[in-house]
């Protein structure tokens, strides 16, 4: 009840613009499903459109009734969270396994994901044309249109982002250990989505010991931390043992976190200023195929991902990169502050298949970064800052993820969905500052 009557606060006073939204929903359905085909094989070299990391071939193995796997001859995978594929087989049940079944099921979240994104930038920064800004942003950021162009996890990765972030705020405001267990729930779902955010909740300790009055307010805040914690292990129990009756090991997160650490780390050692990313990456898939090849594993694939006949060799593999990348930055500690650094700042927002598509993001990109800037400073000015910092932890914790792993721009899609809402704040102080400046004496 409470999310429906904010929503139609802001859309009784946002007329016009609500108008405005549906247009661009109109012409986000055109661009999909008449502009994209006709541009895929352009695009195809610059900006993945189309199915992307394979999710495709797992959810077409489940919707075929062949279980959770990259291939009916092949052993079950655990490399893909199972939120995104799970969803896909669905889309193929109703559909077929076709790339319009993708295009039509992120439209439909995009659909869901504009009115959350209204109702939480009212309630951050209390500013009536701050939700249909902070929508419209999103909706025409170039970025979310790629990101509907590709049968990815992003879409769905920001829709469940949202929704446990309204949950997250609800229990604030609330109170009562029950929401924050629905918020905990919330938050499983969004990491059997995908993982990177799955620093959030010691960041949250964090902020909660540092932020709290009293010892009564930090015990207090860090139970209710405990308890979010407690509402992701209930969601992610059923994956987990799951995957410890396939390789009888405790397996929380995927398999491809080695696969991120060796390809970050090469990245970080060959990829500079004037250097395109794809040789790079490839070269590392073919050292990944030779390294399994010495070890004797069964397995598809040289150039990206290594799809294995045996679920023990894909977790052993696994292992060995992440404790090949960890053992070269032991060894050279300021390799693993520059690499963080170099990912962090640079290469998350800007890092394309190309040294054109580089530069490209880097057009697209700074003027975005320079209205969250903007926008964040105009909170703090305001002394609001404090409202937005969950919405801040949980961008930062998907940054901070990625500055350890591989940092490309396509990975701060989902960033700056949430970072929309002080960007907006930034164009409505532009925007009264106009005003003010051209209205008549």
């Amino acid at each position: 009840m409470a999310f429906s009557r904010q929503l139609y606060d802001c859309c009784s006073r946002n007329r016009l613009a609500i108008l405005l939204l549906l247009a661009a929903f109109f012409a986000t359905a055109a661009i999909l499903f008449l502009v994209v085909p006709t541009l895929e094989r352009y695009a195809l070299h610059r900006y993945s459109v189309g199915f992307a990391d394979g999710y495709n071939f797992i959810a077409e193995n489940l919707a075929n009734g062949h279980g959770y796997r990259w291939r009916a001859d092949m052993a079950e995978t655990m490399t893909r969270e199972p939120g995104y594929p799970v969803l896909l087989a669905a889309a193929f049940k109703i559909v077929g396994p076709t790339t319009e079944a993708a295009y039509l099921l992120n439209l439909l979240l995009i659909v869901g994901i504009a009115p959350m994104l209204m109702v939480l930038a009212k309630r951050l920064t209390g500013d009536p044309r701050a939700p249909v800004i902070a929508a419209l942003l999103f909706l025409f950021y170039p970025g979310t249109l790629i990101s509907e162009a590709r049968g990815g996890v992003e879409v769905l990765f920001v829709f469940v982002g949202f929704g446990f972030l309204l949950a997250f705020y609800w229990a604030e405001e609330k109170g009562g250990l029950w929401r924050y267990l629905l918020a905990g729930l919330a938050f499983g779902a969004v990491v059997e989505v995908r993982s990177t955010p799955i620093t959030f909740p010691a960041l949250l300790l964090v902020y909660v010991l540092f932020t709290g009055s009293g010892a009564k307010e930090r015990t207090t805040a860090a139970f209710r931390v405990a308890v979010l914690v407690f509402g992701m292990g209930l969601v992610m129990f059923p994956w987990v043992v799951r995957n410890y009756i396939l390789v009888h090991e405790f397996v929380p997160f995927p398999t491809i976190q080695g696969l991120a650490s060796q390809e970050g780390l090469c990245i970080c050692h060959n990829v500079s200023f004037g250097v395109d990313d794809v040789p790079v990456t490839r070269e590392a898939g073919r050292r990944r195929g030779e390294l399994a090849r010495e070890l004797g594993m069964r397995f598809e694939g040289v150039e990206y991902l290594q799809w294995f006949y045996d679920a023990h060799d894909e977790v052993a593999f696994n292992r060995i990169l992440t404790s090949t990348a960890r053992k070269e930055y032991a060894r050279n500690p300021g390799l693993l502050v520059g690499c963080s650094a170099k990912n962090l700042f640079f290469n998350l927002w800007f890092l394309g298949k190309t040294w054109r598509v580089t530069k490209l993001n880097m057009l697209v990109q700074l003027p975005v970064l320079a209205l969250v800037f903007y926008g964040l400073w105009i909170v703090w000015r305001r002394g609001d800052l404090r409202k937005m910092g969950i919405l801040l932890i949980y961008a930062g914790s998907i940054a901070i993820t990625h500055s350890l792993v591989i940092a490309e721009a396509r990975y701060s899609i989902p960033v700056l969905a949430f970072l929309s809402i002080p960007a907006s704040v930034g164009v409505t102080s532009i925007w009264d500052t106009f005003r003010v400046r051209t209205r008549p004496a």
